[in-house]
């Protein structure tokens, strides 16, 4: 269980520590979560207040820095996957795009324009695919419809 700045606060006074909220500085930023900043500045307030008498815990020390450490490792771990998702999604929509080469595409533009014609190129641009249709560059997530590259009459 990873304590909150209550939680800390409470167990400190439970030992005596003579740490009360009203006299503990707010620790938590604007969007009210507790980050590792956070968990560190109330670790060190927790041994600064301690009881020297009456001292807290090795058992309950070692704990709160087992968690803290927990706490870290899957912080690390959620932003690692969140890239890994990100990378996924572009070298698919990259993959997709590609096979769309030399097809003829409809596209319904931003703009709420829809037109209609051939994917002479793809572009990777700020992380996401663009078509180039009749020489202009398109977002891959326009295209409404494919079909399969006929012989266009050129003249």
């Amino acid at each position: 269980m990873i304590y909150g700045p209550q939680s800390l606060m409470t167990a400190n006074a439970d030992k005596g520590t003579g740490a009360h909220p009203e006299s503990t500085p707010a620790v938590f930023g604007e969007d009210q979560t507790l980050g590792k900043e956070d968990f560190l500045k109330l670790l060190t307030t927790q041994l600064r207040y301690q009881d020297p008498i009456n001292p807290v815990e090795d058992q309950e020390f070692v704990a709160q820095l087992a968690q803290f450490s927990s706490l870290e490792q899957m912080q690390n771990l959620n932003s690692t996957m969140g890239q890994m998702m990100k990378a996924q999604q572009q070298l698919t929509a990259l993959g997709q795009a590609m096979n769309m080469l030399g097809k003829d595409v409809e596209l319904l533009t931003g703009e709420g324009e829809a037109l209609s014609g051939r994917v002479e190129g793809v572009r990777f641009e700020e992380d996401w695919p663009l078509l180039q249709v009749d020489g202009q560059l398109y977002d891959f997530t326009e295209v409404v419809s494919i079909q399969q590259g006929g012989a266009r009459d050129e003249s």
